[in-house]
C-alpha cells in the first residue's frame, strides 16, 4: 500500500513539474509572438561607446542590436549628428533582422556621407525606426563616439592641374588638350568629372568617365564653354573641379575635395598704340615766358580698361623717367616742370638742345601693345646772363630774437614778403647755421610771394638744423626752385630759442614714447624716467650687458611712470669710455641728441634748486613724506626703487613702497668696480645724494651684476 502511495505522489509531482514547465514555456512563446503595437529596445552598443576606425583593418565588424516582443517587423537603422535625429540623417534598411553589422569601411562611408572629415572624431546618435508605425516604435536614442579613418584607401585624390594652377588657353593651339587626372587606391564603379565657375559646381560641365583616371578637354572646347558662360577674351577666372565616385557599402568611395584653379580664355590680338603728340621729329623750345603753358604727350588706343605709362628716355645717357597716365590717353606737364625734369633727371644745362625718345607702355599687354617709339628735340629755357634776384620787401631784421613757446605754436611770429619776376615758380626758404651756406636745408613756401611764419615753423627749421630746445643763430634767404629764373635773396639771420616741448622718441615706430621736457638752469631734462627697451639705432640691450627690467610691485605700480631699470653698462652702452671726469657725454640708452645725465648735470641741478633741492625735484605724489615738496622744477622724481642686482629676479628689488627711494646713473666712475648714481630718499626730504655702487658687467668677477636703476636724459649741447 505504501508503495502505491509513493508511486501516486511521484507521478503527481512529475505531472506538476511538467505542468509548470509547459506553462512557463507557453508564457515565453506568448511573449515572443505577442501581437499588437510593441516598442523596440536598443541593446548594443551601449551608450557612449567609442570606436576608432582603422582602414588597415577593413574586415573589423561593428555590430548594432535591438529587440521587440513583435516578430517579423521591418526596421531602418538610423544615424544622425543631432539628438533629434534630423541633422545629417542617414538610414540603412535592415529588414526583419534585430541586429546588423558593418565593416570598417562601411562605417567610414556612412560617416563620409554625413560630412564627417577624415580622421575627425564625431558624436553620432543612433536608433532604430519601425517602418510600419502601426506595429511598433522605438523611443530610445544612444550616443556613439566614432573617429573616422585617418587616410582611407577609398579617397579620390586630384592630381593635375595643381591647386591654384593657372591654365592659359593658347589660341594658336586650339586642338591641344588640357588633361585632368586623379587617383584612387580602390576601384570605383564609375567616376564623374565636374567643372564649374562656382565652388558649388552648379551649371558647369559634368562628364561620366567610367573607370578612367583622367579626362582630356581641348583648349577650343574649354574656350567655347567659357565664352558661353560670359567670360571675356583674355580674361582669367577661377574655376573649380571635382571628381566623384560610385561604389557600395562594401566598397565605398570618398569624393575628392573641390579644387580651385585659374583659367584664361584665348587672348585677342592686342591693339597697337599710336603716338600722336609730339609729332615725330618735332622741335620743342621751352621758353621761360611761357612757363605755365603745357607740353602734351598724346596717343590713341582703341580699347578700354587699360592703364598707361609714358616712358621718356635719353639713349645717350641711358636714363629714363616714367609717368603714370592712368586710363587717359594723354599726359601733360608745364614747360616749367618739363625744364626742371630735364635739368634734374637728364643733366641738361640751360639752352641745351637734345633728342629725346618716348613710348607708351600698357599695363595689359594682352589687350594693347606699344608701337614704335617717338622722337623729338627739346631745348631748355635759355640761359640768363644774370638772373634777377629775389628781393625781400618784408621780414625780420637781422638779429631779431624769437623765444618760441610750445603753447603758441600756431601764432604768427613774422611775415615774409618778396618780389621776383619769375612766373609759375615755387619759392623756398633756405636756412643754415653757417653764414656761408656751406650746408643748408630747404623748405617749400608755395607759389605766392609772401608767407606767414608761425612759431611752430621756426621751431621746425631750428630742429631740422639739430638745434631743438637750444638757442641758435639761423641764417636764411628766399630762392626759387628754378635757378635759371632767379637768384637767391640777400642773407639775413635771426636768433631762435627752441620750444620746451614734449619729446617723441620714435626708435620703436610701433610704440613711440613721448616724454615731458623741463629746463632747469641751462640744461634740458626729460621730466620722466626713460622707458626705452632698445638703443636708438634699434640694437638690443643684450648685445652689451643685460636687458632692461620692469617692476610693478612698488608703491608706483605703473611702468609708464617708474620707467625701465638698467644696469650701468647697459645704460651707458660705451661704458668703457667712462672715467673719473664729471662730464663724460655718452648717449647710451637715451634718444638721439640726448645723453645719460652726468655728475656735473646733477651738480648744476642741485645748485640751481638749492636749498633743499629734493623738495623742488620730487613729484608731489607717491612719496610717503610730502612735507614741503613742491616739484617746482617739474623734474617729477618718483620713488621707483631699484634692483640690488641686475641679473636676478624681481624679488631682489628694494621695496620702494616702504623705503621710498629712487636712483639714477651717471657717467662718472667712482672706483675700479663702482660708478656714481644720485639717490633720492623718503626719509631725507631735502637732499639728492651721490653714492657710488657696484657697476661692473654681470659677466665679470663673481658674476654679480651691477645694480639696475633708472635713467634720466639731458639734452646734449654742442
Amino acid at each position: 500500500m505504501k508503495q502505491t502511495y509513493k508511486k501516486i505522489a511521484l507521478y503527481t509531482g512529475l505531472a506538476g513539474c511538467l505542468f509548470l514547465y509547459f506553462m512557463a514555456g507557453c508564457k515565453q512563446e506568448n511573449d515572443f509572438y505577442e501581437v499588437g503595437r510593441q516598442p523596440a529596445y536598443l541593446s548594443f552598443p551601449a551608450a557612449d561607446t567609442s570606436w576608432v576606425l582603422d582602414y588597415q583593418r577593413p574586415d573589423t565588424l561593428y555590430k548594432f542590436a535591438w529587440y521587440s516582443k513583435r516578430n517579423f517587423i521591418d526596421y531602418n537603422l538610423i544615424f544622425s549628428v543631432s539628438e533629434d535625429m534630423e541633422e545629417k540623417r542617414y538610414e540603412v534598411f535592415t529588414g526583419v533582422r534585430s541586429d546588423f553589422s558593418f565593416s570598417t569601411m562601411q562605417v567610414d562611408s556612412i560617416l563620409s556621407k554625413m560630412e564627417v572629415g577624415i580622421g575627425q572624431k564625431q558624436t553620432i546618435y543612433w536608433s532604430v525606426e519601425v517602418i510600419d508605425p502601426e506595429v511598433g516604435w522605438c523611443d530610445e536614442v544612444r550616443t556613439l563616439h566614432i573617429t573616422r579613418c585617418d587616410l582611407p584607401a577609398n579617397v579620390i585624390f586630384l592630381e593635375t592641374p595643381a591647386s591654384l594652377e593657372e591654365v592659359i588657353l593658347d589660341r594658336e593651339k586650339p586642338e591641344e588638350m588640357i588633361i585632368f587626372t586623379w587617383r584612387c587606391e580602390t576601384t570605383a564603379d564609375a567616376y564623374l568629372f565636374r567643372l564649374g565657375l562656382t565652388e558649388e559646381l552648379t551649371e558647369g560641365i559634368e562628364i561620366n568617365c567610367g573607370q578612367e583616371h583622367s579626362l582630356s578637354l581641348s583648349q577650343q572646347a574649354l574656350d567655347e564653354w567659357l565664352a558661353a558662360a560670359g567670360v571675356h577674351k583674355g580674361e582669367m577666372v577661377p574655376l573649380y573641379w571635382q571628381v566623384t565616385g560610385s561604389g557600395n557599402l562594401n566598397n565605398p568611395i570618398e569624393d575628392s575635395a573641390v579644387r580651385e584653379i585659374a583659367m584664361q580664355r584665348f587672348v585677342p590680338e592686342p591693339v597697337e598704340i599710336t603716338l600722336l603728340q609730339p609729332i615725330a621729329g618735332e622741335e620743342i623750345f621751352l621758353q621761360a615766358a611761357q612757363a605755365t603753358e603745357e607740353i602734351v604727350f598724346a596717343w590713341e588706343c582703341d580699347t578700354t580698361g587699360v592703364e598707361f605709362k609714358v616712358l621718356l628716355y635719353d639713349k645717350e645717357l641711358e636714363k629714363e623717367v616714367i609717368w603714370n597716365a592712368g586710363e587717359t590717353s594723354l599726359y601733360a606737364l608745364t614747360q616749367l616742370e618739363f625744364d626742371q625734369l630735364l635739368e634734374q633727371e637728364f643733366e641738361m644745362v640751360p639752352s641745351q638742345k637734345k633728342k629725346m625718345y618716348w613710348e607708351v607702355i600698357p599695363d595689359d599687354t594682352i589687350r594693347a601693345v606699344s608701337g614704335d617709339p617717338g622722337e623729338f628735340t627739346v631745348r631748355r629755357f635759355e640761359a640768363a646772363t644774370a638772373a634777377p634776384p629775389v628781393i625781400l620787401t618784408d621780414g625780420p631784421a637781422n638779429g631779431t630774437r624769437y623765444v618760441l613757446e610750445y603753447s603758441q605754436s600756431s601764432q604768427v611770429a613774422t611775415t615774409l614778403q618778396w618780389e621776383a619776376d619769375a612766373p609759375g615758380v615755387t619759392y623756398t626758404m633756405e636756412y643754415s647755421l653757417s653764414e656761408e651756406f656751406t650746408t643748408y636745408r630747404t623748405k617749400e613756401l608755395g607759389t605766392a610771394k609772401s608767407y606767414a611764419v608761425t612759431q611752430g615753423f621756426l621751431d621746425e627749421i631750428l630742429s631740422g638744423l639739430g638745434g631743438a630746445y637750444l638757442t641758435r643763430t639761423v641764417y636764411w634767404r628766399i630762392n626759387s626752385t628754378v635757378n635759371v629764373m632767379t637768384q637767391p635773396s640777400e642773407i639775413r639771420y635771426m636768433v631762435l630759442t627752441g620750444m620746451v616741448k614734449p619729446l617723441t622718441d620714435l626708435r620703436d615706430p610701433a610704440h613711440p614714447e613721448t616724454y615731458e621736457v623741463v629746463k632747469i638752469g641751462n640744461n634740458f631734462w626729460l621730466a620722466e624716467n626713460l622707458r626705452a627697451t632698445m638703443y636708438s639705432d634699434g640694437t638690443a640691450f643684450t648685445t652689451v650687458d643685460l636687458p632692461s627690467k620692469t617692476y610693478t610691485g612698488g608703491v608706483v605700480a605703473d611702468p609708464g611712470i617708474t620707467g625701465q631699470y638698467y644696469s650701468w653698462p647697459t645704460a651707458l652702452r660705451d661704458w668703457q669710455k667712462a672715467g673719473e671726469s664729471d662730464h663724460t657725454i655718452l648717449q647710451g640708452v637715451c634718444p638721439d641728441g640726448w645723453h645719460v645725465s652726468t655728475k656735473r648735470d646733477w651738480e648744476d641741478l642741485l645748485q640751481t634748486l638749492s636749498p633743499e633741492p629734493a623738495k623742488k625735484a620730487k613729484a608731489n605724489r607717491y612719496w610717503g613724506n610730502l612735507a614741503g615738496v613742491t616739484n617746482e622744477s617739474g623734474l617729477s622724481l618718483v620713488p621707483a626703487g631699484y634692483f640690488w642686482h641686475a641679473n636676478v629676479g624681481e624679488n631682489d628689488i628694494l621695496d620702494a613702497g616702504a623705503d621710498g627711494k629712487s636712483a639714477y646713473w651717471t657717467t662718472t666712475v667712482g672706483s675700479e668696480t663702482t660708478a656714481y648714481m644720485y639717490e633720492v630718499f623718503n626719509w631725507d626730504a631735502a637732499d639728492i645724494i651721490p653714492w657710488h655702487y657696484a657697476s661692473r658687467p654681470w659677466s665679470e668677477g663673481d658674476g654679480t651684476a651691477s645694480r639696475a636703476v633708472n635713467v634720466r636724459c639731458v639734452r646734449t649741447i654742442e
